[in-house]
Formats: structure tokens, C-alpha cells, sequence
């Protein structure tokens, strides 16, 4: 698979989408803490063993819708850079150089950018962007 890169106005248009998907995938970590966080335990051995079955089956469960989430992100060309924090990137060009268009969950659009070496810290307004196109 390919990088897609995105304009602003392409990232922003199925923004929509993607802030559906890191919902879901932001519920569903709740989901899988709150099953790991639990301790139920039997003085019978074959409900302790019933019990654990179940658990991991649901633990499996989990972890495969997450990463069906995860590559539905990857196929429409989204950068899952932080999944527990709901941080996305696009991938864009500016000025011949290859940036990020950053998102949050749950911000409404996409406010900021920085460069493929630089982190979340060195965010820049898309702003900036738009100046010099």
C-alpha cells in the first residue's frame, strides 16, 4: 500500500469519517480496559476455567475489531499515530516537503500541521498554510 497524500480541503472532507472511526476506537479500548480490570473469582476450577475462556474470547474479540478499525484508518490513507489519544495524521505536501496534517479526536476540524521529524509539540496553524499556497 501506497502513502496518500491529502490537501487540506481532501483531509477535511472525510474528517467526518475518521472522527467516527476514533470514537468507536476510543470506546472500544474502554471496553477492552474495563474487561482486563476485572477479577472474578471461583471456588470451583471448571467455572475459574469457564470463566477465563470467556474472557480471553472476549479480549480476542476486542483486539481484532481494534485493529479492523486501525486498517480501515491505514486503507483510507490516515497516519493512526496515537490511537489511545485519538491522534491521526494526513500526510500532505508543502513547499516540495512532506508534512502532517494533525487531528484530535474530538476537535471539528483539522487546526494544525508539522513536519514528518517533528512531533504533536511543534504543531503549526494550518493557517500558516494557507499564507503561502
Amino acid at each position: 500500500m501506497q502513502k496518500k497524500y491529502f490537501s487540506l480541503d481532501e483531509a477535511q472532507s472525510i474528517l467526518p469519517e475518521v472522527k467516527k472511526l476514533l470514537g468507536e476506537l476510543l470506546d472500544l479500548q474502554e471496553k477492552i480496559r474495563i474487561v482486563n480490570s476485572l477479577k472474578i473469582k471461583y471456588d470451583d476450577d471448571f467455572l475459574e476455567a469457564h470463566n477465563l475462556t470467556k474472557k480471553t474470547m472476549n479480549m480476542h474479540k476486542g483486539a481484532f475489531e481494534f485493529f479492523s478499525i486501525v486498517n480501515n484508518l491505514i486503507e483510507k490513507g490516515v497516519f493512526v499515530k496515537d490511537p489511545a489519544a485519538g491522534l491521526v495524521d494526513f500526510y500532505s505536501l508543502f513547499e516540495d516537503r512532506e508534512i502532517f496534517l494533525c487531528y484530535k479526536y474530538p476537535e471539528e476540524k483539522i487546526f494544525f500541521w508539522h513536519g514528518i521529524d517533528e512531533g504533536y509539540s511543534r504543531r503549526k496553524s494550518v493557517d500558516l498554510l494557507k499564507e503561502k499556497i
